[in-house]
């Protein structure tokens, strides 16, 4: 039977082996190891820094062993390690050639495109009523604004639902680069009210994550409409954090 150790986040699993490179909150370091198999499923692992290492001493001598440390996890943290830095067939560097028309300046852009956003939550799309499209918010309070509005940043349907705009971040695996889904998060009215008027304030980043539902429906993954959530306010101009 295999070692075990007990993890905090997901309990007794079994005891593996990394570099310590890869032990912390990492991503695209590379993930090296031996032959996987059904007798030995995390066999010890490092990143490229250690390969090199590893094979200018051809294989793991007494010598590059002292070169490296040894880290402790349990198989479900070595398996968030591994999906973090393991380096996929296809790069970002790959992609610089690619072209694409952005939706919001109409204008032509060149590389990968690391922004997907939407416009207005899924329920102000279906809603049977719409309000006004504005600019700009010409007023912090929900009675000055109308029972219905859209802006960049906010949305009210109906005087019953409010949403604001924030960007949901994904590690690009492999690389050090995010992707960021641009989507809407309700609120209810108490934290809407408090982040319109917080919203050109210093102190906003000082604001508890505010309670929210998913909003947008987002192409490509199982439904996404509902699924909870939290919105981490940033500094003043900086959309949430989900």
């Amino acid at each position: 039977m295999a070692d075990t150790v007990h993890c905090e986040t997901h309990g007794e699993t079994n005891q593996t082996f990394v570099c310590s490179h890869l032990a912390a909150d990492s991503f695209g370091l590379g993930f090296n190891t031996e032959k996987q198999d059904g007798e030995n499923p995390f066999p010890d692992a490092w990143c490229d820094d250690c390969e090199v290492i590893r094979a200018a001493h051809d294989g793991w001598t007494d010598e590059a062993q002292e070169l490296t440390k040894i880290a402790l996890l349990c198989s479900g943290c070595y398996e968030r390690t591994r999906i973090r830095n393991t380096r996929p067939a296809t790069t970002l560097d790959d992609l610089a050639s690619l072209r694409w028309k952005c939706g919001s300046c109409d204008e032509w852009h060149t590389g990968p495109c690391l922004d997907i956003g939407f416009d207005s939550p899924f329920y102000w799309d279906n809603a049977s009523e719409k309000g006004t499209r504005w600019s700009t918010l010409q007023s912090g309070s929900i009675e000055k604004s109308g029972k219905s509005f859209l802006d960049e940043d906010y949305c009210a349907v109906n005087d019953e639902n409010f949403f604001v705009r924030g960007v949901i971040p994904l590690s690009v695996l492999g690389t050090a680069q995010t992707f960021c889904w641009g989507v809407w998060g309700s609120l209810s009215r108490a934290n809407f009210e408090a982040l319109l008027k917080a919203d050109q304030r210093e102190e906003r980043v000082d604001s508890e994550p505010m309670f929210s539902w998913l909003s947008t429906r987002i192409p490509g993954y199982p439904d996404t409409l509902g699924l909870k959530m939290h919105a981490a306010i940033q500094a003043s101009g900086g959309a949430p954090a989900f």
